[in-house]
């Protein structure tokens, strides 16, 4: 499965024109791509968000899902919390982006913040959702021992 995730701290830093950019290179190659926001937060029901920004700039081509819209900028806990709603868990996240990989060549998953951004209540991030869909290497702490 590729899965790229796509993340950094901050507002407008410059998330979601980086996942535009990957996907429509993807695409003018010939794969197939889904772009899946976890969690929209600061936008409204029926304003655009960033998957629509990404289908703007990439080209209608690709597949955007957002698992969950909460009304104020907040980190998406909070924002749940906040909003009286469910949060999202890295467990969804990484069921999606499983789905979405069986149907396209690359997912690209925006963030909300920050790897370390908290999805819930109980401290889940992006980081814990990328872990159940990474090869285990790609997170070993270790540092290779210099020769």
């Amino acid at each position: 499965m590729t899965v790229i995730v796509v993340s950094g701290t901050g507002t407008e830093i410059g998330k979601t024109v980086t996942t535009a950019t990957v996907a429509a290179i993807a695409l003018a190659s010939g794969r197939s791509v889904a772009m899946l926001k976890p969690a929209q937060t600061g936008v409204a029901p029926g304003e655009p968000g960033d998957a629509q920004e990404v289908r703007r700039l990439a080209g209608e081509d690709v597949t955007t899902l957002e698992l969950a819209r909460f009304p104020e900028p907040l980190a998406p806990d909070t924002a749940a919390r906040r909003a009286g709603m469910t949060p999202v868990r890295p467990t969804d996240v990484a069921e999606a982006a499983a789905k979405l990989a069986t149907e396209h060549d690359l997912v690209l998953v925006e963030g909300a913040g920050g790897l370390l951004v908290r999805f819930d209540e109980e401290g889940g991030t992006l980081a814990d959702a990328a872990r159940l869909w990474a090869p285990p290497c790609c997170w070993s702490r270790r540092r290779a021992s210099a020769r």
